[in-house]
Order: structure tokens, then C-alpha cells, then sequence
């Protein structure tokens, strides 16, 4: 389960054109406090009246990416944000009839050592039946005692297997990579966040020792991550000074990104992606289509060219997110609403549609066939990558 995160983290606090009404706030809980029949009953105090406050006044904003996070949850997603958590090393997604498929293992986790493999079929947690259960459903389902091992049952080629997991510390992998075709190389991104430009750079110069001289770059179903790793890949693959991406304010104020990186990969590029390559993953693949430095190659993108900031409020010890600034490509687009519309467009054929990119037979994948099938039609000579 993959987290959509805000593409800028700012924190600080402006001013309002008109002041709330606190004492009226104030007077509520009094009333509440002071007058509900249930109010021991339902366990009630005055910062769980505050946060509810909190979070009903963010819900009226209408902008489905704001939220409001407490001190806590808000430590837990810069956690989860740097790659780092306590659980079983497993991504999921959303179960069918027999169970919940695993479409990524990470490596050294308590799953992997366990034997889990991608492709699994998880059928049961502590004796739960995962079949036709949502993933919010199958999270519940596994101890919330870090201490408590987790029963795991899974199915693999008609055999199934349970195992006892307990969580440990894991780190998620954002960038994977392989030499497909010869000379062309594959990475796979699965959003930007935590340490994928150093990842992704280490990627690519593997690949690049072994001989590859065209990359395809995957960033279908990338839901995006923060402006500071995007920008710190895109750097590795458009030339310095040139703009990578422009940001707005509501009130005209800009930002602007230069490159600057000072020495970029100069092979031949191939980026994929689809409808939810979104709000980061099309910035990098806005600014690569209108430089001309890559063909991209799958469906229309999702859309997301609008910016959410982060804000400390000191008074609750919590944040607020929203949306605050738009962002334009370099030849001044903002795609939001509209999304990217590929050089080539091919879909993926009916019968694999919605299963993870890591799971799709290379193949069958007509999309990926696609983009290889760009390099070889290519006439100009490849040029050797200069790290």
C-alpha cells in the first residue's frame, strides 16, 4: 500500500485575513464537557475535541489532498516517507476471490527470510481470511502488538504454507533496475521519497558498467514524492541551467528549478507510465518530453500539477496540509486535470490490466515492448554514457 505524498514540504505559518472565533470553539467543548450525558462514556477530553475541530475545519477546504496530523502521526509520516518502518517487509495488493497477491519483498526483511516470495497469494492473517477483503480490512487483520509474531498463510503453486513473522526494522526499495534487450537497461521507480536519487544513480551506473547505452525509465503507477528527490533525479538527466520545473502561488509569487547537476546520463531514454503516474513522476516526465530527451511511451498520466505544503501549528503541536502553489513544465504547461499524453500511446491488453508492474510478464507487457521496440528503430549510433 503506497502512500501519495505531498510534492513540497514547507512549514511555518502565514497570516489570515480573518480571525477565528476561538471562544466559540472554546465554548462548545465547555458545553460538551460540562453537559453530555456520554461524555465519560465515549472517553472524551479536550485535545481529542481539538483534533476533531481540527480535522472538520480542514475537511471543508474541498481540496481532496489537505489533511490535518497530529504531532505523532505526523513523526510517522516522515518515517514512512525515509523509507524506514516496523513490519514484515511486504507489499499487497488488494485481494481477489483466493486472497491478497504480495507484489514486492524486501530484501532481509523478516518475509524474505521467511521464504515469502513476490506472487504469493496470502490467504490468511492470524487465521483471518484475506479473500475479497479490502486493504484497509487486511491491515487490521495483523497484531498491532509489535511483540506478538503475525501468522502468516500463503498459497504458491497449489501448495499453502504458513509462517510466524515477527516484525522487525525494514527498509523499503524504491528503485529496482535490470538489463533487459542487450544494451538497454531498465529501472523501475516507485515514487519519489526517502533515498531514491542516490538509489537511482547507483542504478544506473551498475547498469552502465555492464555495457547499456539506451535506459527505460518506469514510472507507471508512481504516485509521486517530494520536489527535493525528483528534483535531485531529474538533475542526473537534463543539463545544467535548464529549467526543470516552475512553481505558483496564488499570489503570482514563482519559484523557479534550474538543473544542477554537472554531469548527466547521455544515453537514449524510454519513460513509461500511465494514469497513475502522478504529481512528481509527471514533473520529471514533463520536463524530459519537452526537452526531447526521452520518447515516453504508455497512456495519458493522472493529472496532478497542483502542490500541497506543509505547516507546524504551535498552538495543537500538529500540521496542516493543503494545497498552496501550481507547478509548470518547462515550456509553461500545468498539466493538472489534463496530465501528460505519452509520444506513444499503447495500453496494456485487457487481461493484465491492474496487476503490478512488477508482476507482468516482460513479455506480455506491450507497453515495455514498446519502448524497446523505439530503441531499435532508432537510426542515430548510441552515445556512451560519460560517468
Amino acid at each position: 500500500m503506497v502512500l501519495t505524498v505531498a510534492l513540497l514540504f514547507v512549514q511555518g505559518n502565514r497570516s489570515t485575513a480573518d480571525a477565528i472565533n476561538s471562544s466559540a470553539l472554546q465554548e462548545l467543548a465547555d458545553t460538551i464537557h460540562s453537559q453530555y450525558y456520554f461524555y465519560e462514556d465515549k472517553e472524551l477530553d479536550n485535545d481529542k475535541l481539538l483534533d476533531a475541530a481540527m480535522r472538520g475545519m480542514v475537511s471543508k477546504l474541498d481540496d481532496p489532498y489537505a489533511q490535518y496530523f497530529t504531532e505523532d502521526e505526523y513523526k510517522k509520516l516522515l518515517s514512512d516517507n525515509a523509507g524506514d518502518y516496523v513490519g514484515i517487509g511486504i507489499s499487497i495488493q488488494a485481494a481477489d476471490e483466493t486472497g491478497a497477491m504480495v507484489i514486492s519483498v524486501y530484501s532481509g526483511a523478516p518475509a524474505d527470510l521467511a521464504g515469502i516470495k513476490k506472487g504469493d497469494i496470502i490467504t490468511k492473517v492470524n487465521g483471518k481470511e484475506t479473500a475479497n477483503k479490502s486493504l484497509n480490512d487486511v491491515i487490521t487483520f495483523f497484531s498491532e502488538d509489535a511483540t506478538v509474531p503475525d501468522e502468516i498463510t500463503y498459497l504458491r503453486d497449489g501448495v499453502t504454507t504458513t509462517v510466524s513473522l515477527l516484525r522487525a526494522e525494514v527498509h523499503i526499495v524504491r528503485v529496482t533496475s535490470s538489463v533487459l534487450q542487450g544494451n538497454v537497461g531498465y529501472v523501475h521507480i516507485s515514487e519519489f521519497n526517502g533515498s531514491v536519487a542516490t538509489d537511482f544513480q547507483t542504478a544506473v551506473d551498475a547498469l552502465v558498467k555492464q555495457g547499456i547505452t539506451n535506459l527505460i525509465i518506469d514510472l507507471r503507477d508512481n504516485p509521486g514524492g517530494g520536489l527535493t528527490e525528483v528534483l535531485n533525479v531529474a538533475y542526473q538527466l537534463i543539463p545544467k541551467d535548464k529549467v526543470v520545473v516552475s512553481i505558483r502561488s496564488k499570489n503570482g509569487d514563482e519559484d523557479v528549478y534550474k538543473s544542477q547537476g554537472d554531469k548527466q546520463y547521455s544515453m537514449r531514454l524510454a519513460v513509461l507510465v500511465n494514469g497513475d503516474s502522478a504529481s512528481a513522476s509527471e514533473l520529471l516526465t514533463g520536463a524530459l518530453k519537452d526537452y526531447g530527451l526521452a520518447t515516453i511511451v504508455g497512456t495519458q498520466t493522472f493529472g496532478k500539477g497542483i502542490v500541497q505544503s506543509y505547516f507546524h501549528l504551535s498552538n495543537s503541536k500538529g500540521w496542516v496540509k493543503m494545497t498552496t502553489d501550481a507547478y509548470y513544465t518547462p515550456s509553461g504547461v500545468c498539466i493538472q486535470g489534463v496530465g501528460i499524453t505519452p509520444d506513444i500511446v499503447v495500453d496494456l491488453p485487457e487481461e493484465i490490466k491492474g496487476t503490478s508492474v512488477d508482476l507482468i510478464d516482460p513479455a506480455k507487457d506491450t507497453q515495455l515492448q514498446a519502448a524497446l521496440k523505439v530503441f531499435a528503430q532508432q537510426a542515430q549510433v548510441p552515445t556512451a554514457a560519460n560517468r
